[in-house]
This record gives structure tokens, sequence and C-alpha cells, in this order.
């Protein structure tokens, strides 16, 4: 039998609130799931969006994932560890970055914490977003969303059946 699973998780900026958009799905035939890019370390990596976690609260530990601007609206996101690290786990706290008020893109992109190796990327390690808000540069919201995305292979990643999500991201505006 034929299944199709659509997760959708819609966050929308109404003052204060922030809604992110999340979808995974699994093709059609039922094989398969939906896998995304994203980075750690500078280094690209891969996981399954399995979307937002129905009635979670306290899973026991969570890692971070760091949205830039918006799930995958301008590029990929961001996670602060991978299996093996201490403290990793499938389960990620959404965390939405924003340029702070008063500060344009060209400013991050002037700073020592863009990504210096990726010129399409802003950030690619966690270390650095930490940074560019220490430095007064973006502001982090925490919507208080949990997400399933077990990180995989790149192998895992390009497995038959699999579907990989698209890398086209629209360009960063000035302020995000």
């Amino acid at each position: 039998m034929s299944r199709k699973i659509m997760l959708a998780v819609c966050v929308v900026a109404v003052g204060s609130f922030l809604v992110v958009p999340a979808f995974a799905s699994a093709p059609a035939d039922g094989g398969g799931a939906t896998t995304v890019n994203g980075w750690y370390g500078g280094e690209e990596i891969y996981y399954i969006d399995q979307g937002l976690e129905q009635r979670v609260t306290q899973p026991g530990h969570l890692a971070d994932i760091y949205v830039i601007g918006g799930n995958r609206a301008y590029q990929a996101n961001v996670v602060e560890a991978i299996p093996g690290d201490r403290g990793y786990s499938p389960h990620w706290d959404v965390n939405v970055v924003h340029t702070a008020e008063g500060v344009t893109l060209g400013d991050i992109l002037a700073s020592p914490y863009a990504s210096e190796s990726y010129p399409e990327v802003l950030f690619d390690d966690v270390g650095d977003i930490l940074a560019a808000e220490g430095a007064g540069l973006v502001t982090i919201d925490h919507p208080g969303f949990v997400v399933l995305c077990p990180i995989i292979s790149e192998m895992g990643a390009d497995a038959p059946g699999n579907t990989q999500a698209s890398e086209d991201f629209l360009p960063f505006p000035e302020t995000f």
C-alpha cells in the first residue's frame, strides 16, 4: 500500500511569536525518507527531516539546531553536535537566527563569523553563530519547538528510495 506522510510546522512571525516551516515527507511509493543537508563545524552534514515532534516537552536531552532567518529559507540549517559528539541527540531544539536591530547582511559578512569556506553560506558552525550573537550582530529566538532529525552519512542520504530536499535557497536579504 502506498503511503505519503507530510508533517508541517508553520511558524509565523507575529509580534514576538515565531513560526518556522519544517516539512518532512516520504516518497509516494512508501520507501525512503526525505533527507536534507546541513552544516556542522564548517562541514556539510545530512539528516532525515522527520519534522515536529508532537507533545514533546522534555525528551531527556535536546541538541540545538539553528535556522538562519527561517527553516532552510536562505541556507541549510546548522547543528550543534553530530553522532559521536558528547551531547548529540536526534531531538533538536529549534533556534531561529535573525540580524540584530540596525545590523545588515553586509555587517555580518564583514565580520570574522561568516563562513570563509562557502560563499553561498552565511554560517556553517554553531560557534560562529554564538560569537556573532555575542558581538551583537544577530539575535536568536527560541520558539519552543522540537524536531526529530537524525544525522546520517552522505551515503545514507543518497541511498536508493530517499528523496533529497532542494539545496536551492533564496538570496539573503539585507536583514532577515
